[in-house]
């Protein structure tokens, strides 16, 4: 643990918890970090998008409006809370925490709440609700949802208050977002009250964290722990990201509504299979090059906002104008 650096006393359990995990991982367990890291994908961008999409695209056009609303809301509350609350990670919070060196790479930046669990808990989450009267399915998500959570402090790069928080905010985002979803369903003009709210809560959030937020600048061998400016970067790029997604799935819903039910079960796995390899393109590569590379934020915000914007309304548009011309030939 760094000199410049107090950790208050509820701290110092947590610490001791994962360094019971962490003599697990290195004395005898260590074969199973692979299989947790594998685990944990569930709770990154680009799966939690992939399930959302198919359900939009292909299964149900509402449900998909409430996942994506889910997992779009999670991010940017999620993201919020990291920045303004500025805690580091635990190998920084303690020099006894050493984190396994294939998470490493994926847990950078500030560390509460638990994106990973907040992100999995409120989409995976979300399914089971949805599919509730379906015990076994609901049980097997919950379950997932639970050892994503586990595979965070296994892997050593979250306290257990990160991960705790992140699945409080995503269970409570699951019955607040189907409450906001319903009451937007008894008049569709609401949407477009849900995209307004959103894009102000954006900017406004945006406009805090870069001006008026005070981040911490600690030192350790004349390396800056955490950079502010770049985790601001990263924060923006991702909203807008999320930003085109929400946008594009409430317009989509007051303006072009289609029904995945009146397209053939040949035409939906086509449109699922070429839609899915897109977006794990786009996410994988694109998303990944241009946040690496800090792409400039006049042109990586636009771009962001754009691919969201295409997979949750352009997409959908395309696929339907397709099908009324296929109808005709």
């Amino acid at each position: 643990m760094i000199d410049c650096l107090s950790n208050p006393s509820w701290i110092n359990p947590q610490i001791d918890f994962l360094i019971c995990l962490q003599n697990l991982r290195i004395g005898h367990l260590d074969i199973f970090d692979k299989f947790f890291l594998s685990i944990t994908v569930f709770g990154e961008f680009w799966l939690p998008t992939l399930i959302c999409a198919i359900t939009y695209w292909c299964i149900d056009f509402k449900a998909g409006i409430y996942l994506f609303s889910l997992m779009g809301i999670n991010s940017l509350i999620t993201h919020f809370f990291k920045m303004i609350a500025c805690v580091y990670r635990p190998w920084v919070l303690s020099d006894k925490i050493h984190p396994s060196e294939l998470a490493v790479p994926y847990a950078k930046g500030y560390s509460f709440p638990s994106g990973h669990s907040a992100m999995s808990s409120s989409v995976l989450g979300g399914v089971a609700f949805l599919m509730r009267k379906n015990k076994i399915l609901c049980a097997s998500l919950i379950f997932l949802v639970l050892l994503i959570g586990i595979s965070r402090l296994w892997l050593g790069v979250h306290t257990p208050q990160d991960v705790v928080c992140g699945l409080l905010i995503g269970l409570t985002l699951i019955f607040v977002i189907h409450k906001v979803i319903n009451w937007a369903e008894e008049n569709q003009n609401r949407y477009l009250t849900l995209a307004f709210i959103t894009n102000i809560f954006i900017v406004l959030a945006a406009v805090y964290i870069y001006k008026f937020n005070a981040y911490r600048m600690d030192y350790i061998d004349g390396c800056l722990l955490v950079n502010p400016i770049k985790q601001i970067y990263v924060t923006v790029v991702v909203w807008a990201y999320i930003l085109g997604l929400l946008n594009g799935v409430f317009l989509c819903r007051r303006f072009f509504p289609f029904n995945p039910h009146e397209v053939s079960v040949l035409k939906r796995i086509i449109i699922g299979i070429i839609g899915s390899i897109g977006v794990i393109l786009i996410l994988k590569f694109i998303i990944a090059y241009i946040i690496m590379n800090g792409l400039q934020i006049r042109y990586a915000f636009p771009i962001m906002f754009g691919i969201g914007m295409f997979i949750t309304l352009f997409y959908p548009i395309i696929f339907q104008k397709f099908d009324k011309i296929t109808i005709r030939k």
